[in-house]
């Protein structure tokens, strides 16, 4: 996917490659949330960032590759807004803080969000691969807190993490795709209730 001569390396620190990429990305962001994704083109995109296209094709093969680069910078975005590690505090607790999380990630792209909620790249609809990396994470984090190993008993912890997320993930995909129909705070507050009583059942 990648040309090595110029994104495998030191080259992609280089303050002007760094400075490309994100007029690419900020150029790319405008087009989702005015039209399709399939009908975007490499010339579009470059006329809208201001750059040539002979510099867009010394980074990318074509428009495929540089979308495919696009989800992966937007999953590493994603990742550095999570917790590098949850292993303190009440299970109840660690699960709220990463929903937070990924409530705070959703208010930064909500436009972004929710222009491309039905829009797919590869096959698979991009919000799904939003999630995917949400899962991912939130499933490192929780397999990492102690407070839950002590309390699952004979149930695995990945296994409880993979349950909890799979719950929560659902949740927030229903909140974003019916356009918020309840706040924030009610939406942590139902989830507060719901980790509460099931901890009492």
């Amino acid at each position: 996917m990648m040309n090595g001569q110029v994104r495998d390396g030191k080259n992609t620190q280089d303050q002007r490659v760094q400075r490309t990429y994100r007029k690419l990305i900020g150029a790319l962001e405008e087009m989702l949330c005015e039209i399709a994704v399939d009908q975007i083109t490499v010339k579009q995109v470059c006329k809208s960032a201001g750059i040539q296209r002979t510099t867009f094709y010394q980074h990318f093969r074509d428009l495929q590759d540089f979308l495919e680069w696009y989800i992966l910078q937007k999953q590493e975005e994603f990742r550095a807004h999570m917790p590098k590690k949850v292993s303190a505090g009440e299970a109840q607790d660690i699960y709220l803080s990463l929903a937070q999380s990924i409530l705070n990630y959703l208010k930064k792209n909500e436009k972004l969000v929710k222009a491309t909620i039905n829009t797919q790249i590869n096959g698979k609809m991009l919000l799904d691969l939003y999630l995917s990396t949400c899962m991912s994470s939130l499933v490192e984090a929780l397999e990492d807190a102690s407070e839950l190993e002590r309390k699952t008993g004979n149930t695995p912890i990945s296994f409880l993490a993979r349950f909890y997320v799979g719950g929560l993930i659902s949740v927030f995909r229903w909140w974003v795709m019916n356009d918020k129909p309840i706040t924030e705070a009610e939406f942590l507050d139902y989830l507060r209730l719901r980790i509460e009583r099931t901890r009492k059942e």
